[in-house]
């Protein structure tokens, strides 16, 4: 749903509370297009931005004693338009950071402050993360000072339509196993992509890379997104993945 005259859009993100039935999220695409890129928001966000609120609780659980200095609670690679990460801040109440190329970054910030409302006191910061060498991460200067610059790993990994090239399923994989948590079991990543028939197998290859590094699927599922909304694929895939028991993080739940 478009905004006349502000250049946003709204997206309705369903809840599953009958109160409250839809959380709104506010997304600025200009912003993007006038550094140059040609970005928009896609289907797979909109999907996972909505499993964040309806995903079962039990799902995802956060250490009341998180060292933020050391874990991020919720890190989103690849992060677009920031949908997925502002979505996942409401619902976990967790501090975030939102992550892509430097060039983008700017705009993600944007719509972080577009929704301001509805994070609260939420802090959710935006900075760049090299997937080609995943410990080269940086917060944003204009962030400010805060703990989680100097962490090294993040309790919840985010990831939407970053598969689509055959370099992505080495560059995703490598990256979600660096920064994956190894100290608690209860850590998460969670990737959601469209199944485009081009890229099927690199999909493949990011499920066999994955478990190579010794994480497993616990969860996957299929939705499809309002075609009428996206003129992308619509039929989206989405999982959730852990270490495995024997990967050096102990008895996972």
């Amino acid at each position: 749903m478009g905004d006349a005259g502000t250049g946003t859009r709204t997206f309705d993100i369903p809840t599953g509370d009958a109160e409250n039935p839809n959380l709104q999220i506010r997304i600025t695409e200009p912003a993007l297009r006038a550094q140059g890129l040609s970005l928009t928001t896609w289907a797979s966000a909109e999907i996972l931005a909505g499993l964040m609120q309806t995903i079962d609780s039990a799902q995802i659980v956060f250490p009341a004693d998180l060292d933020q200095s050391a874990v991020i609670p919720i890190l989103e690679l690849g992060a677009g338009t920031g949908m997925v990460g502002v979505s996942a801040a409401v619902r976990w109440n967790q501090p975030a950071v939102l992550t892509d190329l430097g060039l983008i970054v700017p705009g993600i910030a944007a719509n972080v402050a577009l929704n301001k409302e509805i994070l609260g006191d939420n802090r959710v910061l935006c900075g760049t993360l090299d997937w080609e060498n995943p410990a080269d991460f940086q917060l944003a200067q204009e962030e400010g000072p805060s703990p989680m610059a100097t962490a090294t790993k993040a309790q919840l990994i985010l990831t939407a339509d970053t598969c689509y090239s055959e370099e992505h399923p080495l560059l995703i994989s490598t990256t979600v196993a660096h920064w994956l948590s190894r100290d608690d079991p209860n850590a998460r990543a969670i990737i959601c992509y469209a199944l485009r028939v081009a890229y099927l197998d690199e999909i493949r290859e990011l499920w066999s890379r994955l478990e190579d590094l010794g994480l497993e699927s616990v969860a996957d599922g299929q939705q499809r997104a309002d075609s009428q909304v996206f003129d992308d694929e619509c039929l989206c895939e989405w999982s959730v993945w852990r270490w495995k028991r024997d990967a050096g993080c102990g008895d996972a739940v």
